[in-house]
This record gives C-alpha cells, structure tokens and sequence, in this order.
C-alpha cells in the first residue's frame, strides 16, 4: 500500500472519530407517588394552568449555575425529555391528587383545559443549582376560582442540597424541590377553595 494510500486512511479514521459526539442524556422531574386509584371522583376540581418559565429555562438543555452567580452553563448533551413547564406541571397534578382527592377534591389532567372549579396558576422565577452545592426554586402562585376571584396567592422560595456533581443528582434535587412546593400546596389550598381564612 502506497504512503498516500495510508494516509489517506488515517485522515478518514480521524475524521469519522472527530463526527461522533457524546450521545445526549434525556431526564425527566419526578414526583416518585404510585398511581392513584379512585372509584368516583369528586364534583369539585381543580385544574393546574400552563405553568410559567422563565426564558433562560424554557429550552431542552439543563440550567446550572457557577459558583452560585449569575452565570449560567447551559447543557449541551444533558436535556430535558419534556419541556420543563411541562414537567413541573405533571410533577404537581401528580403531588396534589392524593391529598385533595382525600379533602373531596380531583386535580383534573392536562386535556381538561376549560373546566375547573379552581385554577392554580404557577410563575417559576428559578429552577437551578450547583454542583455539590445547591438547587433553588422561587416561584409565585395563585388561586382563582371559575370568576377569576383571587382566592389566595404567594411566594415559594426553597433550596435543596445537591450531593455530587452529576446531572442525576442535579435533577433529583430539582424534583425535590418542586414535590415540596406541591406538598406546601396540598395543605393551603383546601381551606381557600372551602372559602376559609388561611
């Protein structure tokens, strides 16, 4: 074989090598409950609007932080498997079910998008973190009822440790924090939507 000729086959391994990237990681927020079961489901509902994200989070890559500063590093080859909005938003009508189901109330699915007894309406300011560091959430909510009557609404801050530098561990954390938001939630809605003083 020619000197050329190796060359030439040296040159295409290398660049064959050079097109192949690390495949990307999909990752989904978890609510880790069971599925529910229920007979009949209460007259009364609640329906969990489109969640709002904010701009830097509304993309497939995952969000983190530097050293807990503004700035962002943006994952290339770790991404969300649903948009994020989406995922918080099925994280809290899972979370929310149970308990207001027990309280006499069903948390409707997605495609129930024009009834409701009640809308929770849910604005994330921040859903990061740190390696080995933090995750933060800070979000705003608010009740309504079917005449748009504010019936109650807040601010939710909440930092969970993140144990490793993994976007696994990162994720797990983010879950965490959105679960508790939704178990803060399933002990002060159910005195709002009965009409009583928090």
């Amino acid at each position: 074989m020619s000197r050329h000729l190796i060359l030439l086959a040296a040159l295409l391994t290398m660049l064959t090598a050079c097109g192949r990237s690390a495949p990307t990681r999909y990752y989904l927020l978890e609510s880790a409950l069971g599925p529910v079961q229920a007979d009949g489901l209460p007259a009364r509902s609640l329906r969990v609007a489109q969640v709002n994200v904010p701009e830097y989070l509304d993309r497939s890559g995952i969000v983190s932080r530097v050293d807990g500063k503004s700035r962002l590093i943006i994952a290339e080859f770790h991404a969300w498997a649903e948009p994020l909005s989406h995922g918080i938003r099925r994280v809290f009508q899972e979370t929310l079910t149970p308990p207001l189901l027990a309280g006499g109330v069903s948390v409707l699915p997605s495609g129930d998008e024009d009834s409701g007894d009640f809308t929770l309406l849910l604005d994330i300011q921040r859903l990061d973190g740190n390696f080995d560091e933090k995750a933060v959430l800070e979000a705003h909510w608010s009740l309504r009822n079917r005449d748009e009557t504010i019936l109650g609404r807040g601010i939710y801050a909440a930092e969970e440790m993140v144990r490793g530098k993994s976007y696994d561990v990162l994720v797990n954390a983010e879950s965490s924090l959105v679960r508790r938001m939704a178990q803060y939630l399933s002990e002060k809605l159910p005195p709002l939507m009965a009409g009583k003083k928090p």
